[in-house]
């Protein structure tokens, strides 16, 4: 649970509290009573604006994933994680054989075959670089080259953001995957003495996407691995390709309009409505009543459970738009208007080019996704299957050359709640 999270649900006890002291009455109403009710209110002012603070802060993270404290078997996990060297799974297949030690543990720990377990793809952090170097048994750089290696920069995406939009990723053991949503609900009604209630037959929308193939490929030659060292050359190969990877996610996951025999996958925008076309520059009222018009009583309870995700385009033009165009000093623009107002809002660079003036974006309604607690619903879905294999291991090896190509298998976004969500378009040009 984050900490705003926490924070919401001692809000919310606090107002519960709160009411029953107001139903109180004559007697009941006591001095302790009373100063119970001024502590709370102090706590809840408190409370309040530390929860402004946490949802600020969060809305600048990667990731809006709930953080829990990991337990006996996740901290397991992460020691032999620590402890695997994507190295030695690259070596035991140019060998032709199985990994054992750490490696063979973390296979079993993920439960797959013989690929690359997903997790050992996480960004490598500095120490962890530094670990690499000192315990990886690979020759490291010869003496004799006489160069000092500065570590080797990567190359740079934009940031994951998917999570952000509430999409989980549960993992698959085999098959194909579905997901079921109650589309007519039970009915209930007020009757009088004696009258019977009829009984009414639940409906359910059920979709099933396949596995589909996002794939990344590296070449080295093994001059170069000897050359940069072999500790060099261990994180830079995991932090590329795990950023290539999940930079193809994003792109299919938002924009990707594959079907169910395509090799692309179903992104957000192919499963929601294209809304109808802006014929007006967006304003500072366009924008503020395009925040205004999510909040819908059920997914969106106020403003703060609204987040918007645009592209750099309409970002842009949030930015020097203001509440006065004449003068608009000391005044806000809409891009610190929604920023201060709402559950975030973001740009990234995936999103969709302008076309012909106008610039599409999402809607997410987040208030139900981001409760603590039993209360939190899933509202989004890409199943995955957990595991990363390798092939073509020989391809180049009279040219002394190593080609790796590296697969993790996906399925289509499904959207379990499309309430939960809209698209939404701005006309960025006059």
């Amino acid at each position: 649970m984050t900490n705003s999270q926490r924070l919401a649900v001692r809000l919310s006890e606090i107002r519960q509290r709160l009411n029953e002291i107001a139903g109180l009455e004559g007697d009941a109403f006591t001095d302790e009573i009373r100063q119970e009710a001024d502590r709370l209110q102090t706590e809840f002012r408190a409370k309040e604006t530390q929860y402004r603070a946490a949802l600020v802060a969060e809305g600048e993270s990667e990731s809006r994933a709930l953080e829990t404290e990991p337990d006996a078997e996740r901290r397991e996990r992460l020691e032999l994680r620590s402890r695997a060297n994507l190295s030695a799974y690259l070596r035991a297949a140019l060998s032709g054989r199985r990994v054992d030690g750490a490696e063979r543990e973390l296979q079993e720990a993920a439960g797959i075959g013989d690929g690359i377990p997903i997790e050992l793809w996480d960004t490598v952090a500095p120490e962890e670089r530094a670990e690499h170097r000192q315990g990886d048994a690979a020759t490291a750089a010869p003496g004799t080259v006489g160069v000092n290696l500065d570590r080797i920069r990567p190359a740079v995406f934009a940031q994951s953001i998917l999570p952000g939009l509430g999409v989980e990723m549960p993992r698959v053991e085999s098959g194909t995957y579905a997901s079921a949503t109650i589309t007519t609900s039970l009915t209930a009604a007020s009757k009088a003495k004696g009258a019977a209630q009829e009984a009414t037959a639940a409906a359910f929308t059920v979709t099933s996407v396949t596995p589909k193939r996002i794939s990344a490929r590296l070449g080295i030659r093994i001059e170069d691995v000897a050359a940069i060292g072999q500790g060099n050359f261990e994180p830079i190969l995991r932090e590329n390709l795990s950023l290539v990877l999940s930079d193809e996610l994003d792109k299919q996951g938002l924009n990707g309009a594959g079907s169910n025999s395509g090799a692309d996958l179903v992104g957000l925008f192919h499963r929601l409505t294209d809304p109808s076309a802006p014929d007006t520059l967006a304003t500072f009222d366009l924008f503020a009543a395009a925040l205004a018009g999510g909040v819908d009583g059920l997914w969106a309870l106020s403003q703060r459970d609204v987040a918007l995700l645009v592209g750099p385009d309409t970002y842009q033009l949030a930015g020097k738009t203001f509440q006065s165009a004449a003068n608009y000093k000391g005044e806000l623009s809409a891009a610190s208007y929604l920023m201060a107002q709402s559950g975030g809002f973001k740009t990234n660079k995936r999103m969709p080019d302008a076309a012909n003036k106008l610039q599409q974006g999402i809607l997410f309604r987040m208030g139900r996704s981001m409760m603590g607690g039993t209360g939190a619903m899933r509202t989004a879905v890409c199943p995955h299957w957990n595991e990363i294999s390798i092939n073509d291991i020989y391809s180049g090896s009279a040219k002394g050359e190593r080609f790796f190509t590296m697969h993790v298998l996906l399925g289509d976004v499904i959207l379990v709640q499309p309430d939960a969500y809209s698209q939404i378009a701005f006309k960025v040009a006059a």
